[in-house]
């Protein structure tokens, strides 16, 4: 009997032990995940501040969470935002609608119509009588939805939330550029694809620089335009 309660005894060390060894570890590797959390800088509320700081509900996509989707559109980035949709109804007349809230209109220039979303372009307002600019997301700092009325800020255009693209600001300190090239092929049909450029040059070191982004879009087609006496375009 004295023998057995000296294993019993020495069993449950050797448990407490491991138990306490495993949780040192956890915590540690807990703190070093949070350690390497990246903070988003966000000016919705027109001042930069953090995310959990806002104090309504918000999603930023940073150029980081964009490059990695491979978006190139608001209507692809929509299925990352919870609560975001996008009815595309053609060129620049796609509706956007936060948490079911949209102008539920699809005629264009209806009279009385007004948009119920905001989009901007920096502190620029882009949406307007029902249209909406197909903006490219090459080169953004971020997107961001306030969901939400946001009439405060934005004014009573944004009943139902506001969408921000926020631009990379010039950087005056270095020379910075990019090329981003893709050429697709559609069977039985035409070719395709984008070029994509930027170029940032500082004119004065820490005063002026210029940034310019530029872009390029060819669709391919997989029907034939006749022409008059059977010729194809």
């Amino acid at each position: 009997m004295k023998i057995s309660k000296k294993f019993s005894i020495l069993a449950g060390t050797a448990i407490a032990t491991s138990i306490s060894i495993m949780g040192s570890v956890y915590a540690e590797e807990s703190k070093t995940e949070k350690a390497t959390i990246e903070e988003i800088l966000v000016t919705a509320t027109k001042r930069d501040s953090t995310i959990k700081d806002v104090p309504f509900s918000i999603n930023a996509q940073t150029q980081t969470d964009i490059q990695r989707t491979g978006a190139t559109s608001l209507e692809d980035l929509s299925r990352n935002v919870a609560g975001l949709m996008i009815q595309n109804l053609g060129p620049g007349q796609s509706q956007v609608a936060i948490r079911g809230v949209s102008a539920g209109q699809i005629v264009r220039d209806q009279p009385g119509v007004k948009e119920q979303v905001g989009v901007y372009l920096d502190e620029s307002v882009i949406s307007l009588s029902l249209f909406t600019p197909d903006i490219d997301l090459y080169d953004l700092n971020r997107v961001e939805v306030l969901r939400g009325p946001q009439g405060t800020l934005f004014g009573s255009g944004s009943v139902g939330g506001t969408i921000r693209y926020i631009t990379n600001q010039p950087n005056t300190n270095e020379f910075e550029g990019s090329v981003e090239g893709n050429l697709n092929v559609i069977d039985g049909g035409g070719t395709g694809g984008h070029l994509k450029a930027m170029i940032n040059m500082p004119i004065t070191t820490d005063k002026a620089a210029i940034r310019a982004v530029g872009y390029h879009t060819e669709y391919a087609g997989f029907i034939d335009a006749l022409r008059e006496g059977g010729s194809i375009d």
